[in-house]
């Protein structure tokens, strides 16, 4: 996870956007999610999703291991939030945002069990030695109906090293299934349009309901 560290003191953040994710907004209402209804945004960076879910009248929970990221949205946003430090973690609160600096792994959020989560691009970022681990504690930290939105990038792995690193259907099936029942609401063949010479490259969206 260092690599993360890493890129976020050398400004290295091409992956952080500058407008709402159009799959997000696309595909949001699968949630199904009352007013003041807490979503949770693992590995969230700065990301601007986290405004728009809040403009949908959510409480949005974040949690990043880079507490630059984290001191980076409230700034950009003109907010001071409360700060509460803990062992292992740090809180940082200003309503309707409440972003852990923490390692996901082992956070313990006030909010949780939590009712919804988005994955933009954080199971992306992890590689396969560590993603089961990832899918137990998304299983810990939510509701036993919760649902949750995933946005996912595949590509043969071999062509580039990640992260973004690949992760085929086959992947999200055999990780996701003995929890949470999965539709693919959308793939988009992105091949002639990514910039990156690889042989195939696609965008799958899915919406993960807990079983």
């Amino acid at each position: 996870m260092n690599v993360w560290q890493q890129r976020w003191d050398e400004g290295r953040i091409g992956f952080h956007r500058l407008e709402a994710n159009d799959a997000l907004v696309d595909h949001f209402c699968h949630l199904d999610l009352p007013i003041g209804s807490t979503v949770m945004v693992p590995l969230c960076g700065k990301s601007l999703d986290m405004h728009w879910l809040a403009e949908q009248g959510l409480t949005v929970v974040g949690i990043d291991m880079v507490e630059k990221a984290v001191l980076e949205f409230f700034q950009d946003s003109a907010r001071t939030p409360h700060i509460e430090r803990r062992d292992t973690e740090t809180k940082y609160s200003s309503v309707p945002f409440h972003l852990y600096h923490a390692d996901f792994f082992e956070v313990h959020p006030d909010e949780a069990p939590f009712e919804a989560w988005y994955d933009r691009a954080a199971l992306v970022a992890l590689p396969s030695s560590i993603r089961e681990a990832y899918v137990e504690q998304l299983v810990a930290l939510t509701s036993s109906d919760a649902k949750g939105l995933m946005i996912t990038f595949d590509y043969p792995q071999h062509e580039m090293q990640g992260p973004p690193f690949a992760l085929p259907d086959s992947e999200v099936e055999s990780l996701f299934s003995p929890f949470f029942e999965i539709q693919r609401l959308q793939f988009t063949d992105l091949t002639l349009e990514e910039q990156r010479e690889f042989s195939r490259c696609s965008l799958s969206v899915f919406l993960l309901t807990r079983r």
